[in-house]
C-alpha cells in the first residue's frame, strides 16, 4: 500500500499573497484530490474564510498562543496536521513555486524508503556547512546547540524550505523545543538540523538544484516554454527543476517588496512579494499569481480578500 503524504505550507496575513502562486503551481502538477494545506500563522479573517471555503485551511491549534513568531508555528506543523491522516509530511515554504511533477518525485523518495523507518529528505543550504552558517550569521545560540549535542560543524547545513519528513518523534520534539528556543536567525531551521542529525537514523540529501533552487542558483535558472501551456519546464544546467525557492542572502538575487495586483472590476490585492532578479523567473511567479487571481476571483471577492 502506498504511503500517504500530506502537503503543507504556512502564512501570515502579510505573506498571503505569496501563497497564491504556490497554490496555483502546486495544483498544476497535483493529482486529483491532492491538496496543499495552508497553516494559519496569523492570517486575517477574510483570508481564513477564503481558505476554509476552499478546504485548504489548517487552523491554529488552541494549544498554541496567537501572535507567536511564524518560525515557532512552522516547527509546530505536527499540531496543525493532527486532524489529517498521513504517513509523511511534505513541507513547502510559501515563497516557493512548483515547476515540475513534485508529487511523482515525492512518491519515488517514499518508495525508496519503503522499509518504514523514520527519515528526513531535505536539501543542503547553499550556505554550505554548519560552520559556514555560524560564521556568516549571528548564530551563537545555534553554536551552543551544536556543542551540547556533539554534532560536527562540518555536516551539511539543511534548508527546511522543502522537505519530506516521516517521524512523529521529530515532529513532537521540534514543536516542544522551539517554544523555549532563543530567537536568532533561522532558529527553527537550526533546531531541525540538530534534531535531524542527532536523532534520525537517516537524513537523505536531495539535489538542491532540483528540489530547492535558491540564492545564487536563481540567477542560473532558464525558463523554457510557456507555462500557460503544458509543455514547459525550468532548467538549471541540464537538470529539470521541481521547486524554485525565492530567497537569498541579503538581496543579491531576491528583493522583498510591497506590491498590488489587479483582480477584476476595480478590485485589487496587496501584500508582500518576493521579486526574483532573474526576470524570466520573476515573470513565472507573476504568471502563476495572475492565473490564480483570474481563476478564483469570485471567491476572493466574496470572502473579502480583495478590495476596491
Amino acid at each position: 500500500m502506498a504511503e500517504r503524504c500530506v502537503y503543507l505550507t504556512g502564512a501570515t496575513d502579510s505573506y498571503f499573497l505569496l501563497v497564491l502562486p504556490l497554490l496555483e503551481s502546486f495544483a498544476r502538477y497535483a493529482d486529483r484530490g491532492e491538496k496543499l494545506y495552508v497553516c494559519d500563522f496569523g492570517l486575517s479573517d477574510p483570508q481564513k474564510k477564503y481558505l476554509e471555503k476552499r478546504g485548504l485551511l489548517l487552523s491554529r491549534p488552541v494549544s498554541l498562543e496567537p501572535g507567536l513568531h511564524p518560525y515557532r508555528y512552522k516547527a509546530s506543523m505536527g499540531l496543525f496536521a493532527q486532524g489529517l491522516a498521513y504517513d509523511a509530511i511534505v513541507w513547502i515554504d510559501s515563497d516557493c513555486l512548483v515547476v515540475g511533477p513534485l508529487n511523482r518525485a515525492v512518491a519515488a523518495v517514499m518508495d525508496a524508503q519503503s522499509r518504514g523507518g523514520d527519515f528526513l529528505a531535505i536539501c543542503q543550504d547553499q550556505g554550505g556547512s554548519m560552520a559556514d552558517m555560524i560564521q556568516n550569521f549571528a548564530m551563537e545560540p545555534f553554536a551552543r546547540l551544536l556543542d551540547r549535542s556533539g554534532i560536527s560543524r562540518d555536516k551539511p547545513y539543511l534548508n527546511c524550505a522543502v522537505f519530506i519528513l516521516r517521524s512523529p518523534a521529530i515532529l513532537k520534539d521540534w514543536q516542544e523545543q522551539v517554544l523555549d528556543l532563543e530567537i536568532h536567525p533561522l532558529f527553527e531551521q537550526n533546531l531541525l538540523n540538530c534534531l535531524a542529525y542527532g536523532k534520525l537514523p537517516e537524513v537523505k540529501l536531495l539535489d538542491r538544484e532540483v528540489w530547492n533552487v535558491h540564492d545564487l542558483d536563481l540567477d542560473r535558472l532558464e525558463v523554457h516554454g510557456d507555462f500557460m501551456e503544458t509543455h514547459s519546464r525550468v532548467l538549471l544546467g541540464d537538470k529539470v527543476v521541481l521547486v524554485i525557492h525565492a530567497t537569498s542572502f541579503g538581496e543579491r538575487t531576491v528583493t522583498f517588496e510591497s506590491v498590488r495586483f489587479p483582480v477584476s472590476d476595480g478590485y485589487f490585492i496587496e501584500g508582500l512579494f518576493r521579486m526574483v532578479k532573474n526576470i524570466p523567473v520573476r515573470d513565472l511567479f507573476f504568471t502563476f499569481v495572475s492565473c490564480y487571481l483570474i481563476g478564483n476571483k469570485r471567491d476572493l471577492i466574496e470572502c473579502g480578500v480583495v478590495r476596491r
